[in-house]
């Protein structure tokens, strides 16, 4: 890849490439108390053959099923425990693994990738179920979506005329059910070869700690030789391409355009050109406006080898033709030129990308997958923090010039839309005689061959020392005004993340809609949104019922601007007068929300006073008090610099002073009953108080988990022991209204209602009964400790997890020293936290009708 000259380094990579062949990229001293490990396979969907459609996925299903040391799944049983995760995808050009793990089992998640690669178990049963599972995916992700194959895998079938480049990689589970074992083991063998791949590591060790445990698990993988790289590009076309689908359901007509980008290797620049440009189509507005998307990329930019597709989607209105948004898209691309007006658009284009790029690789998998698949790609894991200078760097010249040129360029046209009488059906897939070849270090193995190793089975290793979190330089004050500000030192990105939260009181509790039309007439009236995108960054507000949020980032340089915009938020001047807002688009309140906003509003309107001020400006001052605010900052600088640049704007915000007194609200049991159809599955929750007093904070923690809040939790492995799969029962604590509140929410068979509240109030009771067993609460300790780790995967992340804490009342050490914290409570304490919390959830709110035979007695308790 070329690279423009005064590309830097400003992170540290360290390479190395086995004996075998295999790749290595490491990033070490990351500050994070967790670690992430990748593998990319040079193999993907352009990689199959005719016959082969969907056979790239199916394998990546059947790697998560089974290695000769970690048979039956097992490659979950260290994983989950720890709070870690794994997935994996399946791309054109690669194929990718990757694990998120304490520091600690760094080296188990290195044993299971290497255990995968060396002596993978694919089984005719794990092959069943996998087909099945592939299915669903297919099903659902495809076939059962309204234009579901737009702009993948449809528009390819358009573009291209090989058959690596147009085939549909999901390929038909009719064609999949056709394939043995043995076909996956030699896809496996020809493709998964260690010379092939790149391990990625990204670890807050140093490298004299990691390269022994990468040699001892990766380098006695066998090297082999798998199929040489198929050569994938094609010429491109030299005419127009068109074609037309029918789709049942479909009301309007949708489009898909492509055209062909530069090659990445040859013009990397022109490349990340054609990335603004396409930002820039996205925020065009045609004159009878009409909406597009626009993206390099089937699957985002830089992730695949050359033929790569720009590609434009937009559903049209009824009186638009796919001839006429063409003809006004080309128009607009014709009149971008080197204006102010263009320069300006085209700066706040660059900066948004390249805050969003910066922002995304800060996190942990997010950094360690985009280094991998450079590095496999490209040969340049560097280009994750150089490709941002080169997007800030564009020019409207260069966007005019890339634009000028896709105008005069031939198209691939997909039109979707209602079924009519006649279609231009896509282009069939070529289909050219080929043979599989086989590695030249001779055949392929079988299935049953390739899963077994001379040495057998190995034993997985021990955890390591821990790595303890830490906000190193972290500084809290408290303003004038009462608001509480947490700034926290973090040089991940050169970004600042800020979270302000406020409880909503209780007349935005009771009112929740004249909120979110108070915080829409405030976004429109500062332009908070679009101040922050012209800084490079993002602001957006957001209220869930209890609390208003501003959440917010923007780069390190303009952070003072950034508060700027917040500032005229929180005192916006006079405000529009309230109106009813027609209700938004997007996905309907979940069941828990539903029944928690009901609860809310009834405890909320214990505390009201009076009615909710009608005036837009009293409610303003009512939600946005500072004397109940917190403000967090994560930054890339010193905190005290920091908190004097965000106080700054804030030292004259004000709000109303008096807080209404939350009642006891534990007495008295009530029933909700919400009067809406509720199904076949019923939802319930069953809520009490928590009291101030009493057991202590980790000790509550510690029970909540253990009562409904991960994988061998009491309430799932009693619904597992009694064959009720189709019960969901979880136990959480939060804040509603302005009580602490500790909750457990049920999804279960209405007619199984009053037997699974029985179910939750048993466990309960044994569990203030009887303290748990010591290994039981070993086991829940350790996966509390190790999933709170992942608060500090990214700097947005732990802006939010430090929201949270804060507004919950509790300390910096919280966040900080929560695995220490954890290892304090006693089983009996356990118990006492087991009463204060769940032993008085007489506060039940049902979705639809409660069962007849059911008295309200039955369910309150």
């Amino acid at each position: 890849m070329t690279v423009p000259v005064g590309s830097s380094d400003p992170r540290r990579l360290h390479r190395r490439r086995l004996s075998n062949g295999l790749r290595v990229v490491l990033l070490p001293h990351w500050p994070t108390p967790r670690c992430a490990v990748s593998v990319h396979h040079a193999t993907g969907f352009r990689s199959e053959l005719p016959g082969q459609e969907g056979l790239a996925h199916l394998v990546e299903h059947l790697m998560f099923r089974g290695s000769e040391s970690l048979p039956s799944g097992r490659f979950y049983d260290d994983l989950h425990p720890l709070g870690g995760t794994a997935n994996g995808t399946t791309h054109a050009d690669y194929t990718d693994y990757y694990q998120v793990v304490p520091a600690e089992a760094l080296e188990q998640a290195l044993f299971r990738e290497a255990d995968r690669l060396r002596a993978p178990a694919f089984t005719d049963g794990e092959l069943a179920t996998q087909l099945v599972e592939v299915g669903r995916e297919i099903q659902v992700m495809r076939d059962s979506r309204l234009y579901g194959n737009l702009p993948w895998p449809g528009l390819p079938a358009v573009m291209f005329r090989s058959f690596a480049n147009a085939h549909d990689g999901y390929g038909e589970v009719s064609r999949l059910a056709d394939l043995t074992v043995d076909d996956c083991a030699a896809f496996f063998d020809a493709h998964y070869v260690p010379s092939g791949a790149v391990l990625t590591i990204v670890t807050p060790h140093a490298p004299e700690q990691v390269w022994p445990l990468v040699e001892r698990h990766f380098g006695t993988v066998p090297a082999r030789i798998g199929v040489a790289s198929r050569h994938v590009d094609e010429p491109p076309p030299g005419d127009h391409r068109v074609a037309e689908q029918s789709f049942e359901g479909a009301r309007r007509t949708a489009v898909a355009l492509g055209y062909r980008l530069p090659d990445p290797h040859l013009a990397l620049s022109e490349y990340v050109v054609h990335m603004v440009l396409a930002r820039l189509t996205s925020r065009w507005r045609s004159e009878r406006a009409v909406r597009a998307s626009a993206g390099c990329g089937f699957f985002g930019p830089l992730d695949a080898l050359a033929p790569d597709a720009f590609v434009v989607t937009s559903v049209l209105p009824d009186d638009l033709t796919p001839d006429d948004f063409v003809a006004d898209l080309l128009a607009e691309w014709g009149r971008l030129g080197d204006s102010t007006l263009d320069r300006d658009r085209v700066r706040r284009a660059a900066a948004e990308l390249s805050g969003e790029h910066r922002r995304q690789q800060a996190g942990l998998v997010e950094r360690c997958r985009a280094l991998g698949r450079f590095e496999l790609l490209f040969d340049r894991a560097e280009l994750v923090d150089e490709l941002p200078r080169l997007i800030s760097g564009t020019s409207a010249g260069q966007v005019a010039r890339a634009a000028h040129t896709l105008v005069g360029e031939p198209r691939a046209l997909l039109v979707a839309g209602p079924p009519v009488a006649a279609r231009t059906a896509p282009a069939r897939v070529p289909r050219p005689v080929e043979v599989p070849p086989s590695p030249s270090a001779g055949p392929l193995r079988t299935a049953a061959e390739l899963g077994v190793t001379a040495c057998g089975p190995r034993v997985p290793p021990a955890l390591g020392e821990p790595v303890p979190p830490a906000l190193s330089g972290a500084r809290e004050v408290c303003l004038d005004n009462g608001l509480r500000v947490v700034a926290v030192p973090d040089h991940r990105a050169e970004l600042a993340e800020i979270r302000l939260r406020v409880p909503l009181g209780p007349y935005g509790w009771e009112s929740p809609g004249r909120v979110d039309f108070l915080l829409r007439a405030l976004g429109a009236q500062t332009d908070a949104t679009g101040r922050a995108a012209t800084l490079g960054g993002g602001l957006h507000l957001s209220q869930d019922g209890q609390w208003a949020d501003l959440s917010g980032w923007a780069p390190i340089t303009r952070l003072a601007a950034l508060m700027s915009v917040v500032g005229d938020v929180l005192n916006p001047g006079p405000l529009p007068a309230w109106r009813p807002l027609p209700v938004r688009r997007g996905a309907p309140p979940s069941p828990q929300q539903r029944m928690d906003e009901a609860l809310r509003r009834r405890w909320a309107r214990a505390e009201a006073s009076a009615d909710p001020p009608a005036e837009m400006t009293a409610l303003h001052r009512h939600v946005f008090r500072p004397a109940v605010a917190t403000l967090v900052v994560v930054a890339p600088a010193d905190a005290v610099t920091v908190l004097a640049t965000v106080a700054a704007p804030l030292v004259d915000w004000v709000g109303d002073a008096a807080t209404p007194v939350a009642p006891d609200l534990r007495a008295e049991p009530e029933l909700l009953v919400l009067a809406e159809p509720g199904g076949d599955v019923a939802h319930l929750s069953l809520s009490g108080r928590e009291p101030d007093e009493g057991s202590p904070e980790a000790a509550r923690y510690l029970t909540t988990a253990l009562l409904g809040g991960y994988t061998e939790a009491r309430l799932v492995a009693r619904c597992r022991r009694l064959g009720r799969a189709d019960h969901v029962m979880l136990a959480r604590r939060d804040v509603l209204a302005g009580h602490r509140r500790a909750s457990v929410r049920l999804a279960v068979p209405r007619e199984a209602l009053g037997q699974a509240v029985a179910d939750v109030r048993a466990e309960v009771a044994a569990l203030v009964a009887e303290p748990p067993p010591v290994e039981e609460v070993e086991a829940v300790r350790r996966y509390c400790s190790a999933q709170l780790l992942s608060a500090f995967d990214s700097p947005a992340a732990l802006a939010d997890a430090l929201r949270h804490t804060t507004a919950a009342g509790r300390g910096l050490h919280w966040l900080v020293r929560r695995p220490e914290l954890l290892r304090a409570p006693r089983p009996e304490d356990l118990s006492a936290a087991a009463h204060d919390l769940f032993g008085a959830l007489r506060h039940v709110v049902v979705i639809g009708d409660v069962p007849a035979d059911l008295a309200p007695a039955d369910l309150t308790g």
